[in-house]
């Protein structure tokens, strides 16, 4: 049987995993302009983009995309080695 790894399906799952991150990021770092808008201060656009994406944010969330995939990529190859020796 021919085991393979699916990059695609990798990258699709770190893809998801980092769009959720910047969800939570932008929510975290977004919340008082939140709060105010629940509260009827709508703040202005560029005061909500100037706190939630900043660079350090961005190396973070690059960072954890990269570890995502990696870690994907070394799941996937201990399955097929694990599917392997159990078919010998």
């Amino acid at each position: 049987m021919d085991f393979k790894i699916s990059h695609q399906k990798t990258a699709i799952r770190t893809l998801l995993k980092v769009l959720l991150m910047i969800v939570v990021i932008f929510t975290i770092n977004s919340w008082p302009s939140i709060k105010q808008s629940l509260e009827g201060k709508t703040p202005p656009l560029e005061y909500w983009l100037d706190h939630s994406f900043k660079l350090s944010n961005i190396l973070l969330i690059a960072g954890f995309g990269a570890y995502f995939y990696y870690k994907d990529l070394t799941d996937q190859k201990a399955l097929i080695q694990q599917q392997k020796e159990i078919e010998q």
